[in-house]
Formats: C-alpha cells, structure tokens, sequence
C-alpha cells in the first residue's frame, strides 16, 4: 500500500547558468509530496491500525528534514560565489547545494533528507517537488 502527505514551503533560489528569468534571485511556494509504501497494520487496538503509518508521523519527519531547512531560506550552488557571498551574509537559513539549486536537485537532497528516518518498513518510493503548479521533478526509488 502507498500514501502519501504534502507540505508547503517557501525559499528562494537562482540559477545562475541559466537563459531564463531563473538566474535572477527569486522565490517560489514549493510543494513537496513523499510518498511512502508499506503494509498495512493490522495488529488489533494498535493506534495506527489500518494504516502504513500514520500521516502525522510521514508530516512531522517531513517538517523536521525539510520545512525546517529551507522554509523561509535561500539555496544556492556551492559553485555560484558572488551570490553564495551575498545570501549568506543576509540570510540565516541557507541551503548549499552541490550543483545548481533546480527542483531536481532539491527533490533529490529532500528524498536524502528524509528516506533514513522514515519507521522500519516503510519505504520512501517517490519524493515530488513542485517549483511552480505546473512544473515539477520527481526523485523516486530504485
């Protein structure tokens, strides 16, 4: 069985190799949906019968490994100095990224951040990362 839970956040981001708009500083509203999979609890009484886990669980990992991160901060390339100098003289939450800051890279860093905290049994299948409503990356398991 598959579940999955959504959280929303706020950042910013450039890419500075980039022909469009997108290597200008600038943010967006991401969302972000983990999907997870698992069995179904079956044990009697338990408080999560009838569940993979419960969703305020998969949330409560999602705020702590991700929210917590880069809501309300800045990613940036490690390579991309002249901003990687400006954001984090300004900002306290920064996230330095290894290659430019695109949805598929912070899908990829949001999927590492939360796939080794999830319960035993439960299993990480696909991370989605919204930039906008209409465009979108997915990092997914083997």
């Amino acid at each position: 069985m598959r579940i999955s839970r959504k959280i929303e956040i706020d950042y910013g981001h450039t890419l500075p190799n980039s022909f469009s708009f997108c290597n200008q500083l600038h943010g967006h509203r991401g969302i972000i949906v983990a999907t997870v999979d698992g069995d179904v609890i079956e044990r009697i009484g338990d408080h999560e019968q009838g569940m993979v886990m419960d969703f305020k669980f998969l949330k409560e990992i999602m705020i702590e490994h991700i929210h917590k991160k880069l809501d309300h901060g800045f990613a940036v390339w490690k390579d991309d100095t002249e901003d990687l100098a400006f954001i984090t003289k300004r900002n306290s939450r920064v996230l330095i990224t290894d290659e430019p800051p695109t949805a598929e890279c912070l899908a990829r860093w949001a999927f590492k951040q939360i796939s080794h905290h999830l319960p035993p049994g439960i299993n990480l299948k696909r991370l989605r990362w919204y930039e906008t409503p209409n465009c979108w990356a997915d990092c997914q398991s083997e």
